[in-house]
């Protein structure tokens, strides 16, 4: 009789279930990191994480945001670990920050990173374009006027021309094509564009620096070789000071005894008001989102620019990030070459007949034609 077929169950090895069932879920380790400064900072890791993950976790800590130009060094496997070392192979846990010699570039980086950790204070509050408010005043006028976020006014219904600006939206804000049963989910208070940056904005807090500039005075003493260059800096509550950046650090002018390898740390030892409105400002951070995400590094896009251009559109000043006097590449994604002859009509055109039935599939297309329209725009303005 011939044998069945179909019937017979597949053969599977057995170390494929012993494999399965040694599987481990990364778990937490906790990282210790000495700082420059002699203080010691405590970073929460996973097992999986490398010495990268370990410079990401560094740059978005309060304590360690304004570091740029270092090394991590180990009690066992030594200095200068790859950003490829397992941390779970560092046994004890500890690390220590070394601070490494400046070149021109990286000098330039630095100073552009305390530019942009403080621009916070001073280019994502509301323009004085749009509706003023109390100077040093973040807050909203809802709140200042003791009200609540419940009681606070509603924007009016865009649906009927007649409508009092002092009614609240009664009801769901629905979404076109959507299906029914998913706009009986009310959105409050709606979403508004131009209120994007307000979340990460600290204007209501004393700015710490005023601007920081390349100095075009000479050199108070002769130049050596190490010096690299000198910027003019205006702390708050201050007058304008020089100080020179050199490859072991920065240092005021004339006083080379002073130098630190990191800027922060120079003008809080200079200076008391930007000491404390520095304080301020991390201690900000901290309450905003205690979990990191410090709001810096960000970049203008074709949606929604900060309120500060607002003020002066025909200028468009940069974020720090984009700014091409501190190393930045002036924004946009066109300045390479790699999308100029980019088959723009066919990709609009694919996002025109993708799905849209759905929240996930309109979701999965608006996030397509956000990438799409956003690097369009970047090229085509550098062509005209």
């Amino acid at each position: 009789m011939a044998p069945k077929t179909g019937k017979a169950k597949p053969h599977k090895a057995k170390g494929d279930k012993k494999k399965k069932e040694e599987k481990v879920l990364p778990t937490v380790i906790e990282i210790s990191i000495e700082t420059p400064e002699d203080s010691q900072v405590t970073l929460k890791g996973i097992s999986t994480d490398r010495i990268l993950d370990v410079r990401k976790l560094l740059a978005v800590n309060v304590e360690t945001c304004h570091l740029t130009n270092f090394s991590l060094s180990h009690e066992v496997r030594g200095p200068r670990l790859k950003d490829s070392v397992d941390i779970l192979s560092l046994k004890p846990c500890h690390l220590t920050i070394v601070e490494d010699d400046y070149a021109e570039e990286q000098a330039v980086v630095h100073i552009r990173r305390l530019v942009d950790i403080v621009a916070c204070t001073t280019s994502f509050g509301t323009s004085s374009a749009s509706s003023p408010k109390t100077p040093g005043s973040g807050r909203s006028n809802s709140k200042e006027s003791g009200l609540e976020e419940s009681e606070a006014p509603q924007p009016p219904n865009v649906d009927e021309p007649n409508a009092d600006p002092k009614t609240k939206v009664s009801g769901p804000v629905p979404i076109a094509g959507a299906d029914p049963a998913a706009s009986t989910v009310s959105m409050y208070p709606p979403p508004k564009l131009g209120q994007f940056y307000d979340f990460f904005s600290l204007s209501h807090l004393t700015p710490p620096l005023h601007y920081i500039r390349r100095s075009t005075r000479p050199f108070l003493e002769d130049k050596k070789e190490d010096d690299l260059f000198q910027i003019d800096v205006r702390v708050c509550s201050g007058k304008p000071t020089t100080i020179v950046a050199s490859r072991k650090g920065f240092y005021p002018a004339g006083k080379r005894g002073l130098i630190t390898h990191s800027l922060v740390a120079l003008l809080q030892q200079t200076s008391r008001p930007f000491d404390a409105a520095y304080n301020a400002v991390m201690k900000a951070f901290t309450e905003h989102n205690k979990f990191g995400n410090l709001p810096y590094g960000f970049r203008a896009n074709t949606w929604v620019v900060p309120p500060v251009v607002a003020d002066n559109p025909s200028v468009f000043p940069p974020l720090p990030l984009e700014d091409e006097n501190w190393g930045g590449n002036g924004g946009g994604q066109g300045r390479d070459g790699k999308h100029d002859y980019r088959p723009w009509a066919k990709e609009f055109a694919i996002l025109k007949a993708m799905p849209c039935s759905t929240a996930e599939e309109r979701q999965i297309r608006d996030r397509k034609a956000f990438l799409l329209h956003s690097l369009f725009v970047d090229v085509s303005v550098l062509k005209l």
